[in-house]
């Protein structure tokens, strides 16, 4: 695989993000290989995934380059990439094994839903963690889908409108981390190990399902909604004048300044 690295530590299986150079910034080449894997859990004697990042970060969120690209691509390609991101995010809520996310370093927009969609989120004491989306003039339409199982609507709301990032000491009082640990990777596999040794698959399975199935009960139309405001904010001017103008400056624009500047 190109941009996922997958290794074996005993019944855990380690999932990197291994684009280190982009911040294992979220491509369609690195969703397709992740969700390639994910959606044939259960298979074989793998009983737990644990999702890592390679490098300085976890994930840096959506490749800006190709959705700035995308702008210019017909709807229905729009709405497919958005899709299959949606996809890979239910494809790891529904998976029959036990996931943990090992965050190190940036985990942003659509990286802090990777991590969200996992069972247990493992942080270094450096790990932060920002729902931007808003402040590039995007939608968080898709981790909006998954989020409430994690965190409840007034804190969501707060996250999701005003954005700011989160050390991993605050991210774990938002209900966004489990667990700090100065060696993610590590105490991921452990806890994954832990896991897998003293419960029944089919228990966890089984359990797993009941517990989204109480939690996030629309999950497949929510998903669908969530990919169609994804495909079309992309083309809307102000998501378009967000991600040039951070992708020109690496910061946020200043929306009302940019308005009075019409």
């Amino acid at each position: 695989m190109d941009c996922l690295s997958v290794s074996q530590h005993g019944v855990v299986t380690v999932l990197t993000l291994n684009r280190p150079d982009n911040r294992n910034a979220l491509n369609m080449a690195l969703v397709k290989e992740l969700l390639a894997v994910v959606a044939d859990a259960g298979r074989g004697a793998t009983r737990a995934f644990v999702l890592a990042g390679a490098g300085a970060h976890f994930c840096a969120g959506a490749d800006l380059e190709e959705l700035a690209a995308s702008t210019d691509a017909p709807e229905q390609e729009r709405l497919r990439q958005a899709t299959v991101l949606g996809d890979l995010f239910c494809a790891l809520l529904r998976c029959p094994l036990v996931t943990v996310a090992a965050v190190h370093g940036a985990a942003f927009g659509g990286g802090a839903g990777l991590a969200a969609a996992c069972d247990l989120v493992i942080a270094a004491p450096d790990a932060r963690f920002h729902f931007s989306e808003v402040r590039l003039g995007f939608v968080p339409a898709l981790v909006a889908a998954l989020l409430p199982r994690r965190v409840p609507p007034p804190h969501l709301a707060r996250l999701l409108l005003d954005p700011a990032p989160l050390a991993a000491g605050a991210a774990q009082l938002a209900g966004l981390v489990d667990e700090l640990d100065p060696e993610p990777d590590a105490a991921a596999i452990r806890r994954a190990t832990e896991i897998a040794r003293k419960a029944a698959p089919s228990a966890i399975a089984e359990t797993k399902r009941l517990l989204l199935d109480f939690t996030l009960p629309q999950l497949d139309q929510h998903i669908a909604t969530a990919a169609r405001l994804n495909a079309r904010q992309r083309v809307h001017p102000e998501c378009r004048r967000g991600v040039a103008h951070f992708r020109a400056q690496r910061t946020f624009p200043a929306w009302t300044e940019a308005d009075e500047a019409r």
